[in-house]
């Protein structure tokens, strides 16, 4: 992969848009509960919040990779191969996987009719707890390290 020393609109926009998605899917999910319960008693269900903003996440990410493949990425902050930039790679790599993750259990719950609800559930916390990690890092970059870290996720190079 390529390594850049910003990111780019297209990429500030898609993470944006995929963390706020990711903040009201997980807000929806006893929706998406409850509109399973429908199904399984019978019942017909319309439009169901949680499973577009589901796909639509996958969507995105899907885009996300897609543009970090042919754009590239800055390098994170620190000295190469030292513990703070493995951490750093790894918890990427993390991200990237739930997000991708997440989404195909659902689809896996609501279109498949497969039994794994509740690993969709907990891999959705999951999710949360290391977005959250991914957040107060990027926050103690930027305010501790006072490196300008956040601002390259604010500001296109």
């Amino acid at each position: 992969m390529k390594v850049t020393t910003g990111y780019s609109r297209i990429q500030i926009a898609l993470h944006w848009g995929v963390a706020l998605l990711i903040l009201f899917a997980w807000l929806s999910g006893e929706g998406a509960e409850e509109a399973m319960e429908l199904v399984e008693d019978g019942g017909v269900v319309g439009f169901v919040p949680h499973v577009a903003i589901g796909l639509a996440i996958l969507t995105l990410v899907v885009a996300r990779v897609l543009v970090r493949l042919s754009r590239g990425a800055p390098a994170a902050p620190g000295v190469p191969g030292s513990l703070s930039v493995k951490a750093a790679d790894w918890g990427h790599r993390l991200l990237y996987l739930l997000m991708i993750a997440v989404p195909l259990g659902g689809i896996s719950v609501f279109f498949l009719g497969l039994e794994v609800g509740q690993i969709h559930g907990l891999a959705a916390n999951l999710l949360m707890l290391v977005v959250l990690g991914h957040a107060l890092m990027a926050l103690y970059h930027q305010y501790v390290l006072k490196d300008g870290l956040l601002r390259r996720m604010m500001r296109a190079d």
